[in-house]
């Protein structure tokens, strides 16, 4: 994987040793970084950034000598603008522009002046066979800004970020989610649900909750910043039969017990651990807790290894008798 901006020679390899071979020019004084890493034996990614245009072409003599048509590329604008000549049609696009292009087709992409992209390489094998058929429209582009478009680009670059410090199943399934996702935006906002997309979208939802549970957010920020609505957000957590406000107060006590037997916070007191795992109110967090995990804050702080059955737990609360 590389980062650093690449040498005039290392360019030249830039469109031959690519997923899909290509011949590659840059203008005058353009520099370029590439990143690329593969996620699966069938899925790819790479980031590419220019400062002035750079040209990628798939020439006809490359197309016909393609083997086989299951390789698909997918352009997404980070920064800038590109534009994509294909079967006859042009896609100027901006950040956020969407646009496929394939092995058998002759295509150019050429990047404007500090330009950022990420390009997605995948079999369409790995789409389900109602999709497949967006081979048969290799200049098709995406709704730019589309909740659902949004949501896989976020997905992919949070991906090409992370996807180093994954195990290779991992890696294989992210790869599978993405494509999950790709399905969900190619059907657009008046389709039904795709299969398998609210899994994928759900998981993100709670790992959000998760990895901010300390912070201050309500249902409607969390709906917003996953571009659903409250209905459909509500929707996905039916699927796991609990709302997404007893999600995140169950989220929220889990930190909170964790915070408690924390010896990096062991002299903080029940309140502020209350307030940093999101509760305005003590009392609030006493009862949420003791509802809970069947123990009060404070009897879980001097002896967090106690069993609740022999501690008190009351009648109808987790741990008591019923």
């Amino acid at each position: 994987m590389q980062s650093d901006y690449v040498s005039d020679d290392e360019v030249e390899q830039l469109g031959p040793r690519c997923f899909i071979p290509t011949v590659v020019r840059a203008e005058a004084g353009c520099r370029v970084r590439c990143t690329d890493q593969d996620i699966s034996s069938v899925f790819g990614l790479m980031r590419l950034s220019t400062t002035r245009p750079f040209h990628i072409v798939r020439t006809a003599r490359l197309a016909a000598k393609t083997s086989g048509d299951d390789m698909i590329g997918l352009s997404i604008g980070v920064t800038g603008n590109f534009r994509v000549r294909q079967d006859g049609r042009l896609n100027a696009l901006t950040d956020g522009g969407t646009v496929f292009h394939q092995a058998r087709s002759q295509w150019e992409l050429v990047t404007g002046q500090d330009t950022e992209i990420q390009i997605i390489k995948f079999s369409r094998y790995l789409l389900p066979p109602g999709a497949r058929g967006v081979s048969d429209d290799s200049a098709l582009a995406l709704q730019a800004h589309s909740a659902a478009v949004n949501l896989f680009a976020r997905y992919v670059d949070q991906l090409d970020r992370s996807a180093a410090d994954l195990t290779a199943l991992q890696r294989a399934d992210a790869g599978q989610a993405a494509i999950t996702l790709l399905v969900m935006a190619l059907r657009g906002p008046h389709a039904a649900a795709p299969d398998g997309s609210d899994v994928v979208l759900l998981d993100l939802v709670k790992r959000y909750v998760r990895e901010h549970v300390t912070e201050p957010f309500s249902l409607e920020d969390l709906a917003r910043i996953h571009h659903v609505s409250m209905r459909q957000l509500y929707r996905l957590f039916e699927g796991i039969d609990v709302t997404p406000a007893a999600y995140v107060r169950r989220q929220r006590l889990q930190a909170g017990r964790d915070m408690l037997v924390d010896p990096r916070h062991i002299g903080m007191s029940i309140g502020r651990v209350a307030a940093m795992a999101g509760f305005s109110q003590v009392r609030t967090f006493n009862r949420a807790f003791l509802r809970e995990f069947g123990t009060t804050p404070s009897d879980w702080r001097h002896d967090p290894g106690a069993d609740p059955f022999t501690r008190g737990a009351r009648p109808g609360l987790p741990g008591g008798s019923h």
